[in-house]
């Protein structure tokens, strides 16, 4: 799997629209692409959580790029079911997946605007994830949003 410090992998993937996407790091000062699976219960669970996470960051910088290893209908009802609004990609060949090595869905890879790869997480952590949200504003420089709310009773860990 690529860690941090690393340089992330150009690509191009069509999202489920059938639109192609060229992944270029240079276009956003951060890029969160998440590697998943529709079928995936830690994917599925921490989606909303995921949205959470553009939303709050994405008009200061923030690009999230969800990368589903499955077909372009699972992909496009996973999408509307978790009422997400950042681009799904598909990488049902695997070359991305192959390229990007995680070895648990979900897995989440930062990459700055130099293509370099400057955090990743696996699976699900809901006090990680609040403290990755702590550093995205950091970078972004802006104040930080808490992604985790106390109401969500999230469980804390759940494996990939």
């Amino acid at each position: 799997m690529l860690q941090a410090n690393e340089r992330a992998p150009e690509f191009v993937l069509r999202d489920v629209d059938g639109n192609s996407y060229a992944f270029d790091a240079r276009s956003a000062p951060l890029t969160l692409a998440i590697f998943f699976r529709t079928s995936c219960p830690t994917s599925v669970y921490a989606w909303k959580f995921y949205e959470r996470l553009h939303n709050a960051y994405a008009n200061s910088g923030l690009r999230v790029l969800g990368v589903s290893q499955d077909n372009a209908e699972k992909t496009c009802n996973y999408r509307a079911q978790n009422n997400a609004t950042f681009p799904h990609l598909l990488d049902t060949e695997f070359a991305v997946s192959r390229a990007f090595d995680p070895a648990f869905v979900p897995t989440g890879f930062l990459i700055d605007a130099n293509g370099n790869i400057v955090e990743t997480f696996e699976s699900w952590n809901s006090k990680r994830l609040n403290e990755f949200s702590e550093r995205v504003a950091q970078r972004l420089g802006v104040a930080p949003q808490e992604i985790v709310l106390a109401q969500d009773n999230a469980v804390e860990n759940k494996i990939g």
